[in-house]
């Protein structure tokens, strides 16, 4: 399901963090011959970035950042991928960091959510307009369905609504985006780790601790109540996939609407052939 909002044509930063999902709004953007500009955070450059128009920045040069955000023209800003909270040094700091430190330290207090929407109005104050990634990125975010030839369990379905119930209850702490649930057992919760740690885990527990015949079990990835869907809007992809066919899991459930689905094309296909379902749940459909 493509997005209400328009797509940004102008000039678009794209503050690029892990994963696939910054590499495939650049090679969008580069496609349709749109302007657009990858920003990389020192240490987390990747080989792929030098296939495009790209500069590396450093946190604590925040005016040297969006002095060449202006310079660049760049009108839009998204932030695509996942990223590692920074461990400021403040003697680095130029003078408009400094100015921003207190706002910052504050922010990194916040969980994740909390963090990427007061980075948002820190930006957007310095004149930006701050999109989301569906925004940018056209077939990213699922309509309502059963994305491949599997269907889920009346079992499978309990699970669901099992996890959906304790995401919601979680959300409200800003607490992860992902749960496994297995014939109504919590088997792991997501946090800091992410989803393909998460799913490690799971994988590693002892087949008497599943409670029956395996795979058995769902992976729940749902966005927070009230979380601004411009950022960290739950992702699924190939890898996750794989991550939950180790797991010996029955399938996977997001919300339609509200998940990315990285290379759909590939992450369906490698569902299929794993015997997972993919299940892009409409609203009130995960209700118990």
């Amino acid at each position: 399901m493509a997005s209400d909002r328009a797509r940004p044509t102008g000039m678009l930063a794209i503050i690029a963090g892990r994963d696939a999902l910054p590499r495939l709004i650049a090679e969008q953007r580069q496609a349709a011959g749109l302007p657009y500009l990858v920003i990389s955070i020192a240490g987390m450059t990747e080989p792929w970035m030098d296939q495009h128009p790209h500069q590396t920045h450093q946190f604590e040069k925040a005016g040297r950042l969006f002095a060449a955000l202006h310079q660049a023209e760049c009108g839009h800003v998204v932030f695509a991928g996942a990223m590692n909270r920074p461990h400021l040094k403040p003697w680095r700091a130029d003078g408009k960091t400094v100015a921003l430190m207190g706002k910052v330290m504050a922010l990194l207090a916040r969980g994740d959510d909390g963090l990427l929407s007061g980075l948002a109005r820190i930006f957007e104050d310095k004149g930006f307009s701050v999109v989301g990634s569906q925004d940018c990125l056209e077939g990213l975010v699922s309509g309502p369905g059963m994305l491949g030839q599997h269907r889920p369990s009346d079992e499978d379905r309990a699970d669901a609504a099992h996890g959906a119930a304790i995401l919601a209850a979680l959300g409200l702490l800003d607490v992860g985006q992902a749960v496994v649930v297995a014939r109504g057992i919590c088997l792991g919760i997501e946090a800091i780790e992410g989803t393909d740690a998460l799913l490690a885990r799971v994988a590693a527990l002892p087949d008497e601790r599943r409670g029956g015949e395996l795979p058995s079990g769902v992976l729940v990835k749902l966005a927070k109540p009230g979380q601004d869907r411009r950022f960290d809007l739950p992702s699924i992809g190939p890898r996750t996939v794989e991550g939950g066919a180790r797991a010996r899991l029955r399938g996977i459930v997001v919300e339609a609407g509200g998940a990315n689905i990285l290379d759909s094309v590939e992450t369906v296909r490698a569902a299929d052939q794993a015997g997972l379902f993919l299940w892009s749940a409409a609203a009130g459909e995960l209700a118990r």
